[in-house]
């Protein structure tokens, strides 16, 4: 630590992180960032790290932040009137993994207590690759996956988990970290559903505050979820239009309506009515256009799955079901599905919804059922991003 008083952080903003989530894209690395842009996507980085910069205002004068150039960090706290060091000169507004490995190793030579960075898996993989255990790191979820267990549940929490450490320089306690997984898919990965393991980094000891490390898990070979997709299967309406989420439970449905995985998309979402796929990997403007142009049909209804390990139910890796979108389609046309020991080892049993925007309209009862068989739920507390209730907070 620099003084008694002071936490000294390096922040850190991919600038191109999340990109693709509307847009139908499964993430932002190489080629697909400027695909991203092509499609009309806009930048969400900046906007939910300044979520997280904004509630730390109220202690700022105990943080000292160094950052890079520009859009990797300097123009969010020079908007904010925040004193910074500046640590790396970005060459270009198109920034690369290069650059955040740049800035990683500046913030070392700094001496940061904390890297803090918003972004995704990438991003974090990046980082880890300069910094290793050396540095604890502390994710803004703000990328299209977030596997890895360095992401707060929302950004708000990422300032709470600083705060919270703030508090306890000030009351002379000694910070606590844990170890955790770098976890993201690879290059050559066809399963969507599965994760690579690229380390273990140092992060902050807050369970409540920070979202676990995805758990692979197989549904194809739980009978019980087996014995529900199948029964759900043959009791589609043919006038609906029917969504099925990312992942393997939501889209074992369409298996057994005889749809193969070569025709579907695992990591999307695909749309269905009268027995025939009509949509494959939509963004969020064609799921608004199939709504839109099958409005006079019964409501439609969406099959989703839960992230293993983590519970979160929209806002990772299903970008594409927007707030707006998932408006439309309403809390009451939601069908939640998961594997009874995909639940069972997601600790507590909460489900989290993470909108783009914190102010957004709760969409959401407080508790909701996940069906883990034919005639088995377990019900759910949900959390949603800009509505924590401060008993889940304390916990």
């Amino acid at each position: 630590m620099q003084k008694p008083d002071v936490l000294k952080i390096g922040l850190l903003i991919n600038p191109i992180a999340g990109m693709g989530g509307k847009v139908g894209l499964h993430g932002t690395d190489d080629s697909l960032a400027e695909r991203a842009k092509e499609l009309g996507a806009k930048n969400v980085s900046k906007e939910r790290a300044g979520r997280t910069i904004k509630a730390l205002l109220p202690q700022i004068e105990k943080l000292v932040f160094c950052a890079p150039s520009k859009v990797m960090g300097a123009d969010l706290l020079q908007s904010l009137n925040i004193n910074f060091e500046s640590v790396y000169e970005t060459q270009s507004l198109d920034t690369s993994s290069e650059d955040t490995k740049a800035a990683a190793r500046a913030f070392q030579a700094k001496g940061v207590d904390l890297i803090l960075f918003a972004g995704g898996d990438g991003t974090a993989r990046d980082i880890f690759s300069v910094v290793g255990e050396a540095i604890p790191i502390l994710g803004i979820p703000a990328g299209v996956k977030m596997r890895s267990g360095v992401f707060a549940n929302y950004p708000e929490e990422a300032a709470e988990i600083v705060l919270d450490a703030i508090a306890s320089i000030e009351s002379g306690k000694v910070l606590e970290f844990a170890n955790t997984e770098i976890l993201d898919l690879t290059d050559s990965e066809l399963d969507y559903s599965q994760s690579h393991y690229f380390g273990s980094a140092r992060t902050f000891s807050a369970p409540s505050k920070i979202t676990s490390p995805k758990v692979n898990s197989n549904a194809s070979s739980d009978v019980a979820l087996k014995e529900l997709t199948k029964h759900l299967s043959s009791e589609l309406a043919k006038d609906r239009l029917y969504f099925f989420g990312p992942g393997r439970s939501a889209k074992l449905i369409l298996n057994e309506l005889g749809v193969t995985d070569s025709e579907h998309s695992l990591a999307g979402v695909d749309a269905l009515i009268g027995g025939e796929l009509i949509g494959k990997d939509l963004d969020e403007s064609q799921i608004l256009e199939l709504i839109s142009s099958h409005s006079k049909a019964t409501e439609p209804l969406i099959f989703l799955g839960v992230i293993g390990g983590q519970g979160f139910l929209l806002g990772r890796g299903n970008q594409q079901l927007s707030h707006q979108v998932m408006s439309r389609i309403g809390a009451d046309n939601v069908f939640v599905l998961a594997s009874a020991s995909k639940m069972t080892g997601t600790v507590p049993t909460r489900l989290y919804v993470d909108f783009e925007d914190a102010l957004s309209k709760k969409l959401f009862p407080d508790f909701i059922q996940v069906h883990v068989a034919k005639n088995r739920t377990l019900v759910c507390k949900v959390v949603s991003s800009g509505f924590v209730p401060n008993s889940v907070k304390a916990s």
